[in-house]
């Protein structure tokens, strides 16, 4: 039976949320721009759906990817998830890849996060030549292995709005390219996202983002220090202050953060804190091509 690639349409989301969340429970297949509930995976690829391609076998689907571009920054995070028992990864992942390229265009970089248990995709990618980056660790922390310090010292607050520009220009120059702005952050607030502040006589000194939806997992999203306001132990609280709130004021039965591979200072605080180490990713981007 031959094989087509052809874009994401309507009638095809129930199939390809749940062919993905079958794909995306293993590390050894999946892929971290990937949600891990077909419902939310469904969400995902509806809003975007114009830079979505599967490969189909008659009525079922081989691979796909799904793409999240941010044509501002010209860069778009991929999520590629191929059945590689029914069919040859390298060959679908190279028509995919090719049918989402002619869509969106060479100037764009294309960047994936994978567990490093999924070969398969580095392989394609090194083939492709995309650029290796530092790997990253995914940290998990749970309720019952956090214990709470109130001797800190100092206790972050809500940021309040005449803070707003001087937290956004902090974050962009800490986090400068990253995938969410601080005005991205700032459209979220009070929704999504909640910011906390520690702040001293020059202004914002350290700051952390929770972001939750309300259910059993929360995220720190985003933890930060001045730089001349670092080793005063305000990234420590900053931190125990967000899973303060998740776990107290959210509900959050587990906290999430991701931190590179090579930041072993932020690793040890996150591990003597009572985070443990989940996953470790792969990252690669293929930079542009003009």
């Amino acid at each position: 039976m031959n094989r087509v690639i052809r874009p994401f349409a309507a009638e095809d989301l129930d199939a390809l949320s749940l062919f993905a969340e079958g794909l995306n429970a293993k590390r050894e297949t999946g892929s971290t721009f990937c949600c891990k509930n077909a419902v939310d995976i469904r969400q995902d690829f509806a809003e975007t759906m114009d830079f979505g391609f599967a490969c189909w076998e008659g009525e079922k689907p081989l691979g796909l990817i799904s793409c999240f571009p941010d044509m501002e920054k010209g860069n778009a995070d991929c999520s590629l998830l191929i059945d590689a028992r029914k069919a040859p990864y390298q060959e679908i992942a190279q028509a995919l890849f090719a049918a989402a390229k002619e869509k969106l265009g060479v100037a764009m970089e294309y960047t994936f996060f994978f567990p490093t248990e999924n070969e398969n995709c580095r392989v394609f990618l090194q083939s492709a030549e995309a650029q290796r980056q530092v790997n990253e660790y995914i940290l998990l922390l749970r309720q019952e292995n956090w214990k709470e310090r109130r001797d800190l010292g100092v206790t972050p607050r809500p940021i309040l709005e005449e803070e707003w520009d001087a937290f956004a220009a902090l974050h962009d120059g800490v986090f400068p390219g990253v995938y969410a702005s601080g005005r991205d952050i700032l459209k979220d607030l009070g929704k999504t996202r909640f910011v906390y502040v520690i702040a001293d006589k020059a202004g914002l000194a350290a700051y952390g983002v929770l972001k939750t939806n309300g259910g059993k997992q929360a995220t720190a999203e985003m933890l930060a220090v001045r730089k001349d306001a670092r080793r005063q132990g305000f990234g420590r609280a900053t931190l125990q202050h967000l899973a303060w709130q998740a776990f107290s004021q959210f509900g959050a039965e587990m906290l999430e953060l991701v931190v590179d591979a090579d930041n072993q200072n932020a690793l040890g605080l996150y591990l003597d804190i009572g985070f443990q180490i989940r996953q470790e990713n792969h990252c690669f981007i293929l930079r542009r091509s003009l």
